[in-house]
This record gives C-alpha cells, structure tokens and sequence, in this order.
C-alpha cells in the first residue's frame, strides 16, 4: 500500500497548462457565440418594435384622412395644416408637422408632432391626435412614441404642392420612427424605420 502511494504521479505543469488554455478558448467561443446572440435578439426586436410604430401610426392617419369630409357646401377636407406642407423636395426634405380636418362623425381631429417631455412621456418625439366630437370634451392620445420626424406634403388636383386649404386634394405622409426608449449610437437597439404613403380625398 505504501510502495503505490509513493509510485502514484500527478499532473506536470505543462499538462495543467494545456488544459486551461483549452477550457479558456473552449469558454471564449461560447461567451462570443451567447453575445452574438444576444445582440442578435436585441437589434431584431428594436426593428420590429420601430416598424410597428411606424406602420401603426401611418396607417391611423391614413385610414382617418381618406374618410375626412369637405365642409359643408365646399370640397375643402383640410381645416388647417402646417404652411410647410408645401415646401422642400419629397421625401427629402420640407412637409409639415401638423394636419387638421373633420372626421365622418363630424368630429374636429387634428394629428400633430408634440415635443419631448410631457405628453410623450420621456420620449424624444410623439404623434399625438386630438379629437374634437361636436358635443363633448375633447381628447388627446399619444398614436406612437419614439418619433424623430413627420412629415406631410399637400397637393393640388393637378399634383403638384400647394398650401391652399380649398385646393388640397392629395396628402403625402412620411413617418420615421426609433426605439421609444432610447438607445446609444450604434448599438443593438439603435433601429429606425420610415413609413411613407400617398391618400387622396374620397368624399369631394
């Protein structure tokens, strides 16, 4: 018992040496393979959370604005509207932040860009939509947060931009959207979309 005792070897240096240095890249690939995942996870439901936002409030303005109705013995649909309506190059630049028109229960509603703090809740931008029924209180409600620009373009019946309300016939709308809650340049959750389309009045 005694002679296997003193005969028995441990490990040597360089074979303890070997075995770390194959745990440590072993742990290594599976660290970079968590984190690419990880990120993966991270940038997928940014982008999905912008593009909602962003199709989500677009398509709101755009289902309320084709039912707008002219007022009354007129084919005027907009009541108001940003004077930026009809500047710039669409969609590179100009458009306004704000529309104004009545809806088919004759409802005033007006869909605007509000600045960070206060109704958009810490975010940096919001749209926001203010009903006006005929009899009642009016309400606000914040569409989408998370906005960085709205832009609205106004048309004339020829197609070409005009700001004049009784002439307006056509809106273009472009909405780009980030993560409402923020997120560092250049990092998983650093996500914008932009959603773009085209209405023209039904009711005139």
């Amino acid at each position: 018992m005694k002679r296997f005792v003193r005969d028995a070897r441990g490990f040597t240096l360089a074979e303890l040496l070997i075995v770390c240095a194959i745990l440590g890249f072993t742990m290594a690939a599976l660290f970079t393979l968590q984190r690419q995942g990880q990120l993966a996870y991270l940038t997928g439901a940014a982008r999905v959370e912008v593009q909602q936002n962003a199709r989500i409030a677009l398509d709101m303005m755009i289902t309320d604005i084709r039912s707008a109705l002219p007022a009354t013995g007129t084919t005027q649909v907009v009541t108001a509207i940003d004077n930026n309506c009809s500047t710039g190059a669409p969609p590179a630049t100009g458009g306004g932040t704000s529309i104004s028109f009545t809806d088919q229960g004759g409802a005033a509603v007006v869909y605007t860009l509000a600045g960070p703090g206060g109704p958009c809740e810490g975010t940096t931008l919001c749209l926001r939509k203010t009903t006006t029924p005929p009899v009642g209180a009016a309400t606000t409600d914040t569409v989408v947060g998370g906005v960085q620009q709205l832009q609205i373009w106004c048309y004339n019946g020829s197609g070409a931009l005009n700001n004049t309300l009784a002439n307006i016939r056509e809106i273009r709308i472009q909405i780009r959207t980030q993560t409402e809650r923020g997120a560092g340049t250049g990092t998983a959750g650093d996500q914008h979309a932009v959603a773009e389309s085209r209405v023209r009045f039904r009711n005139i």
